[in-house]
């Protein structure tokens, strides 16, 4: 019999505060304009979305019946009203000169290998010449204890990870880059991109609305299989406490910066977020079960796009870990290796900024 996973606590705390709504549908979701849209002036976005999914579809096409299931692609990346149009051009070229790096997200070490983001993708794609590997942080510190983790790594990496730096964080991984990014900046002249899959940039309306319920469950969870950390993961997922985070720090210009956010409908979320999803939509329709679609966002970053798909989905594979949990009406899993493959095309495509 599987364990109770350390999840548990943060579904069971959103289904006893989850509020009855109005289901959103797709079309009603296609049809609303971007959620970057909002941005002030400061904080726009570069629309990178047409040229992303121009290689994500190229990259699907290339094996239709293997990682994206024999679907199109336009099932798994919403198109929306306000996304330009852009000339078909060709694949880039893989560049496996640099090394990149996956950072875990929250309670990634308590679950597993299966739990840290794209953890299938990358040894499919490292068998094919990437230089890809993944950076467990604290699964339940807060963003500046896992800043230390991530600087120490690139600081003395083992032998085979030289070279400049692609970073993926996923969900809270994403925030922890960003602190390491600012309070290391000696260690991360190493960095030439970064890259957010679901992060939790903007923080979420969960951390402060299931706190108190989430405490008194997590404390019952085993610390052999989650340890404890500094305790502060729930603080440093506060919107308040990420949007003053933001407003009071400069991110290094010297870094190319990329976002992806997710929202969907009901059918493709999983079992154990729907009471989370449902908690979010009166606070935005478009949200992933965890983090709505705008709060995933790195102010003055490249969009690359909108997935169709739940917070988990998006990066790791619970379906298969937890299957009651990851249980989806429609049951096509999300294809996370040629979403992988799609961003660090991407990144090899874009030059630098300047300096690098």
């Amino acid at each position: 019999m599987r364990p109770i996973s350390p999840v548990v606590p943060i579904v069971l705390a959103a289904g006893l505060l989850s509020a009855c709504a109005t289901l959103p549908t797709r079309e009603e979701l296609a049809s609303m304009p971007g959620p970057h849209s909002g941005m002030s002036a400061e904080t726009a976005m570069v629309d990178g979305r047409a040229r992303f999914r121009d290689i994500f579809c190229g990259v699907l096409a290339r094996d239709p019946a293997g990682d994206g299931q024999a679907r199109d692609c336009s099932a798994w990346l919403w198109k929306l009203h306000d996304e330009p149009g852009v000339a078909p051009r060709p694949l880039p070229q893989a560049d496996h000169a640099f090394q990149v790096y996956l950072v875990s997200g929250a309670f990634s070490e308590c679950l597993g290998a299966d739990a840290r983001p794209f953890n299938r993708a990358a040894a499919s794609l490292a068998a094919a010449g990437y230089r890809i590997a993944t950076i467990v942080v604290s699964g339940r510190s807060g963003s500046e204890h896992n800043a230390r983790q991530i600087a120490d790594r690139l600081a003395s990496p083992p032998v085979g990870e030289e070279g400049p730096v692609v970073l993926v964080g996923y969900s809270k991984g994403a925030n922890d880059i960003l602190e390491f990014l600012v309070r290391y900046p000696g260690v991360a002249r190493r960095v030439v991109s970064m890259v957010s899959v679901a992060g939790a940039i903007g923080g979420s309306p969960l951390a402060a609305r299931t706190a108190g319920v989430y405490d008194a469950l997590l404390d019952r969870v085993p610390a052999e299989r989650c340890p404890p950390g500094d305790g502060r993961i729930v603080d440093s997922l506060r919107s308040d406490v990420r949007q003053e985070w933001l407003a009071t720090n400069a991110l290094p210009r010297s870094v190319q910066y990329f976002s992806l956010a997710a929202f969907t409908t009901p059918d493709r979320i999983a079992r154990a977020l729907y009471p989370a999803w449902k908690l979010l939509l009166p606070h935005d329709r478009r949200n992933d079960g965890q983090l709505l679609a705008r709060d995933a966002l790195i102010p003055g970053s490249t969009l690359l796009g909108y997935l169709d798909a739940d917070h988990w989905s998006a990066a790791i594979d619970v379906e298969s870990v937890h299957p009651v949990l990851g249980a989806r009406q429609d049951p096509a899993p999300f294809p996370r290796q040629g979403l992988l493959e799609a961003i660090l095309l991407q990144v090899a495509e874009q030059p630098a900024p300047a300096g690098q």
